[in-house]
């Protein structure tokens, strides 16, 4: 009876089963056992190839983990595929229509690799289930004849279940190891590479290619606004859009060799491009990813403008390790955040001077608490004046770097290295003192005072040490909060939107005045005005052309308008020209600062503004 029930179709699996009892006793190494038995079904069931395939840990992929073939031509050992969300359906949907199983005939449109690889007649993909779910399955290949496999059918899947139970489940211990490794080497959340693996597998990649056929690119790409988007739509949201775009890297760059998760929203992949590539070649390949992923995440992000920045280096051939062309794609990415795009993809190929930019950048804040030290930072101020009068109505408080030699660091040069780095906290910081005890000294000695604009700088919008340290210098100095205000640029409003509407209402209801900078230069200025608690508008300098166009006037003029019917003021910047300063009357814009009145001027020079204005002089 035993027998009886081992019989398939013909095919007694008995004989299978007997050698496969035989082959663990004599062999301790389960890898060697199953390869060793692998042969015996090749010889019993009579095909040419058998490979195994098993679904991945994190059951994103399918590994083949084994392969013999009669030939010994092993071909997709460790070939490890990543599927789309849908793909296990797809299979499962095969494995219904196939009674149980999928056969391929020669002639048939079919997604297996294998087939794709070799010239095959007839195939034969036994699933094997744990729990109901797809384990693994194993493909058996006639290379020469046509069999429709109904034979073997039954055999196949008797034997495919018992090897598993028998030498797979086996060696577990061994395979929790493995698995450990595989989680330590990828990120949790996307199962991408981590960055060590990641450069590990590209620089195997490049010294295993002697073709000279090829050259090798590292991309770098990040979400812009990222931190907003996670606070608007909710952190589930967010990690939902970095898996999509870990996928969409994976699938759809071409030539790739490799992607990662190196952080946060950042993402780094390597390609394979041809030798003669050019980075317009190579942007383009970037671009139709990033904006294949756009498109595929617009319906989540409909009412927001996001864009994809990146930047490229090339490796190899064009000079530089793996390691520097991350650096320098890194750097291409960081420099594609100034293009004034949005919906689309942003894309900088790197550039020599870039990462000397970077070495610059690290020199600048390994100084700055040395010059804070030294007292090489100064405050200066740009008086805000009445268009109609040039009447100082109030004033910008500006830092400037005056270094021990006399010689000047500009503030385009040092405050975007210290906002990168965190020391723009420290440098705020100082400002903010430093206009606090001059208000009170002013106060104290009867002398005049104007309200004092200050800046946020974005980091600030991230903790309390902000709200901590302006209400601990409201204790301190005891300065009316008339003469205080706080700008924020358009764009930190914009992408750190809802850390700033809390940053925001807490100046509000200490009724200490916010404006909002740069005005204009955004791209969806309306929404800050309708979530924003502000107080002052101050339009961008870009309006302020030398000769303004009958456009120009209209929009500053409906502008000045809109801000009237909300309550706000206006101030506009950059004024030079004396033909802007009158259309700023006729447009009813009160107030102006630049060039045309001052520019920044150090506390000495302010002073004697005021005492000359409020006749102290």
């Amino acid at each position: 009876m035993e027998n009886e029930r081992e019989v398939k179709n013909g095919y007694d699996v008995t004989e299978l089963k007997s050698f496969a009892k035989e082959l663990q006793k004599r062999n301790k190494n389960v890898e060697s056992a199953i390869e060793e038995f692998l042969i015996k079904m090749g010889s019993f069931f009579d095909v040419d190839i058998i490979v195994v395939k098993e679904k991945t840990e994190n059951g994103a992929a399918i590994k083949c983990t084994y392969e013999w073939s009669r030939k010994n031509h092993i071909l997709l050992r460790g070939l490890e595929r990543r599927f789309l969300d849908n793909t296990w359906d797809a299979w499962m949907t095969r494995y219904r229509e196939g009674n149980g199983c999928y056969r391929f005939y020669k002639g048939e449109v079919c997604p297996i690799i294998l087939i794709q690889q070799r010239e095959t007649e007839s195939l034969i993909q036994i699933p094997v289930f744990a729990t109901n779910e797809l384990v693994m399955c194993i493909d058996f290949v006639d290379s020469d004849r046509v069999r429709d496999w109904l034979a073997e059918e039954a055999a196949m899947k008797e034997i495919s279940a018992f090897l598993y139970e028998e030498f797979f489940i086996k060696r577990a211990p061994r395979r929790d190891a493995e698995v450990l490794k595989r989680k330590l080497d990828r990120d949790a959340l996307t199962k991408l590479f981590k960055i060590d693996r990641f450069t590990k597998k590209v620089n195997d990649s490049i010294s295993g290619d002697d073709s000279g056929k090829y050259t090798y690119a590292i991309v770098s790409s990040d979400v812009a606004n990222f931190k907003y988007i996670n606070e608007k739509y909710g952190y589930n949201t967010g990690d939902l859009i970095l898996k999509k775009m870990a996928s969409t890297l994976f699938l759809k760059m071409k030539g790739i060799v490799s992607c990662c998760r190196e952080y946060s929203d950042i993402f780094l992949t390597a390609v394979r491009c041809d030798k003669d590539t050019t980075d317009k070649e190579l942007k383009k390949l970037v671009d139709d990813c990033n904006n294949s992923f756009l498109d595929e995440i617009r319906s989540i992000t409909e009412d927001t403008s996001i864009a994809i920045n990146s930047g490229f280096a090339f490796v190899g051939d064009h000079g530089i390790t793996v390691e520097e062309a991350i650096t320098g794609a890194t750097a291409a990415r960081k420099a594609a955040k100034d293009m004034a795009l949005y919906n689309t993809s942003r894309c900088c190929a790197y550039e020599s001077g870039m990462i000397a930019n970077k070495a610059r950048t690290a020199e600048l804040v390994s100084n700055c608490d040395r010059a804070l030290a030294n007292h090489e930072f100064e405050v200066y101020f740009q008086p805000k004046v009445l268009c109609s009068t040039y009447r100082i109505v109030g004033a910008e408080a500006l830092i400037r770097w005056r270094k021990s030699d006399g010689t000047f660091v500009y503030p385009d040069e040092f405050i975007p290295a210290f906002e990168s780095n965190g020391c723009i906290r420290k440098t705020d910081f100082f400002v903010y003192e430093y206009v606090f005890k001059l208000l009170r000294e002013r106060l104290d000695q009867k002398l005049p005072v104007i309200p004092i604009s200050m800046n946020v700088s974005r980091i600030h919008l991230f903790n309390n040490q902000f709200v901590e340290y302006v209400g601990g210098l409201l204790e301190k100095y005891n300065v009316p909060v008339e003469l205080l205000e706080f700008e924020l640029t358009e764009s930190i409003c914009l992408e750190e939107l809802p850390s700033a509407v809390n940053t925001l209402q807490w100046l509000r209801q200490k009724n200490i005045k916010i404006s909002i900078d740069d005005f204009g230069s955004g791209y969806s200025s309306l929404e800050v005005l309708t979530r924003l608690p502000i107080n002052v508008l101050k339009l961008d300098k870009v309006f302020m052309k030398k000769d303004l166009s009958n456009n120009d006037k209209i929009i500053i003029s409906s502008i000045v308008e809109m801000a009237r019917l909300l309550g706000l003021d206006v101030i506009c910047e950059g004024v030079e020209e004396d033909a802007q300063r009158i259309f700023l009357i006729e447009a009813c814009c009160e107030k102006l600062q630049g060039f045309i009145y001052s520019r920044p001027v150090p506390v000495y020079e302010f002073s004697k503004m005021l005492e000359k204005e409020f006749g102290y002089a």
